[in-house]
């Protein structure tokens, strides 16, 4: 009977340990830049949150700076033409899963052409390809429509060109 209980233990044991290896999530995810065609998003997921990855064009900089008098925060693009952006696809007002809308797709308000980006499917809310929410009217009270910027997660550079995610954002 012992003998017994002890197998049984054992077992219990070794199939917690191995279910338990299954589920552990990788200590980092990355992303050699050089494989990611420029001009559109990748999409990961990583600690069981979404993210995208968007290498940049020159054409594409361009218009992010000439959107930046549009966005709420006002935060301009680095000097140096930055060659990627890496954020969360979950808005930052109710966590909602937010959906890639490419260039000149319609938008929710159409007074400016849309650059391309992302829209939140549950809550009225656009941000652009760095991640800057973006006012869709000029006229927009910011206490009742301003968005925050999606979350970017922490990352470093590696050899150059290996981009290492070390943490998604939470929400």
């Amino acid at each position: 009977m012992i003998a017994f209980l002890v197998a049984t233990g054992a077992w219990i044991a070794f199939v917690s340990w191995m279910t338990g290896q299954e589920r552990k999530e990788p200590a980092y995810l990355e992303i050699d830049l050089a494989e990611i065609p420029a001009g559109s998003p990748k999409f990961y997921t990583f600690q069981r949150t979404p993210l995208a990855l968007v290498r940049t064009t020159e054409a594409m900089l361009d218009d992010l700076r000439a959107q930046t008098t549009h966005t709420w925060n006002l935060r301009p693009i680095a000097p140096g033409r930055p060659s990627f952006f890496v954020y969360s696809l979950l808005s930052p007002a109710d966590g909602c899963e937010v959906e890639h809308v490419p260039l000149g797709a319609d938008r929710y308000a159409p007074v400016r052409p849309w650059q391309g980006g992302y829209r939140n499917p549950c809550r009225f809310g656009e941000w652009d390809y760095a991640g800057r929410a973006i006012k869709q009217y000029a006229d927009q009270d910011a206490q009742l429509l301003r968005r925050a910027d999606l979350d970017v997660p922490d990352f470093e550079i590696r050899e150059d060109h290996i981009l290492r995610i070390t943490r998604a954002p939470k929400r």
